[in-house]
């Protein structure tokens, strides 16, 4: 393919991550309107989480099903399981309220399969030395999706109700079928790896092992403010949630565009997970604060973490991806992310019908402190070892 047919190739990608992620943050407001209608925190986090589940179990299935069936193939499939999900949320909001559980499973498992199959396409398509680069722009957009999705929520439930967010869902993946229809052709069957399952984790999962416990409890620590966000901010005035999306969106996107690559290599990607310290600080902060001002200044400094943090990890995670199972690899890495946000949001749910909103979101900044301390001297540890290995090696020889 020629350079412009690669931009345009780009371009493409980057349309469905962000489509991907308007389809997830236009629902923001759904923990709020399922307050509304007398569901317990516990049970809303069980509906928030569920997707995420799902997300997990299908990333690992279409990790397997893109290496073997071809990954545009596993992204069009998913792009319609996600459209019937959202012919499911319109029929809970006009009906009866439990049928977001299915809209939500379904939801899930088309997202992942989406996300999966373009990720694995992309990937493919670049030199290893940029992949985490690579991966670090296809989420690029879901930042901006975190200021666009919060906002345009509100305006579409001001006038016509959750339907209107809910509609947006159908919208959204019409249009990923779309580009897929667009991208280039699969890889050739003969070309795709045939190997079980179990083969390609029990070759990732040695390589992978740390790096997927920590995203787990990024993503656990993450869930917090992603479920109990509306109803926790509602003193805050109007606008709180969709200021908080904006100043979040502004920090990733910021620090993404203009620093991020600077720390994608060598020991600077450690150094890029320090600013999930302000994170784990701004958790503890956001119940406190009375104006939507306030929430955008927590969100800036929030956003400016994860916009450092998640592109360096991904760097770190594609340096060590098994090379015979890249599609496997790629669904571990992902998935780790979703079990995260299933586990975390009925426990903070649990917590806050408990103690209250203040008690989860300070557990949640201070796991993610813990987190960040132990992989940091995890890896600083492991830096020390490798290079005494590698000499080890070389006197031998």
């Amino acid at each position: 393919m020629n350079e412009s047919g690669n931009v345009r190739g780009l371009h493409a990608y980057l349309a469905i991550s962000a489509l991907i992620n308007l389809g997830t943050w236009v629902l923001l407001l759904l923990p709020d309107y399922l307050h509304t209608l007398g569901w317990s925190l516990q049970k809303i986090g069980w509906a928030v989480g569920i997707f995420f589940f799902v997300n997990l179990v299908f990333q690992l299935a279409s990790g397997q099903i893109a290496d073997r069936r071809g990954s545009i193939v596993t992204a069009m499939v998913g792009a319609g399981v996600s459209f019937a999900g959202g012919l499911f949320y319109l029929i809970a909001a006009g009906t009866s309220s439990w049928m977001i559980f299915p809209a939500r499973i379904l939801h899930g498992a088309g997202a992942a399969m989406v996300t999966a199959g373009a990720l694995v396409r992309l990937t493919q398509s670049v030199p290893q030395r940029l992949r985490g680069r690579v991966m670090g722009y296809f989420g690029l957009p879901g930042f901006v999706m975190i200021g666009l999705g919060p906002a345009l929520s509100e305006w579409l439930e001001f006038l016509w109700g959750p339907q209107g967010s809910f509609l947006v869902v159908l919208v959204v993946y019409a249009m990923i079928a779309w580009l897929l229809s667009r991208l280039p052709a699969d890889l050739p069957p003969a070309a795709n790896r045939k190997a079980p399952f179990w083969a390609g984790a029990s070759a990732s999962l040695p390589r992978l092992g740390s790096i997927l416990v920590f995203l787990t409890c990024f993503a656990m620590c993450n869930s917090c403010w992603q479920s109990l966000l509306a109803p926790a901010v509602k003193g805050a005035g109007q606008g709180a949630v969709s200021g908080f999306g904006v100043g979040y969106a502004l920090g990733a996107v910021a620090t993404r565009l203009g620093l991020s690559h600077r720390f994608d290599t060598g020991r600077r990607r450690i150094q890029a997970i320090y600013l999930l310290v302000p994170y784990g600080l701004g958790l503890f902060l956001i119940p406190y604060a009375t104006s939507g001002w306030e929430l955008a200044g927590i969100a800036t400094a929030c956003g400016i973490g994860h916009g450092m943090f998640y592109p360096s990890l991904s760097a770190i995670a594609t340096d060590r991806f098994h090379p015979d199972y890249p599609g496997q690899a790629m669904a571990l890495y992902i998935s780790a992310y979703s079990l995260g946000m299933f586990v975390g949001p009925p426990i903070w749910g649990a917590i806050a019908d408990a103690t209250g909103y203040e008690a989860a979101f300070g557990v949640s900044g201070a796991v993610l402190l813990i987190g960040v301390a132990v992989f940091l001297v995890s890896e600083t540890r492991s830096m020390k070892v490798a290079p005494k290995s590698v000499r080890g090696q070389q006197a031998n020889n």
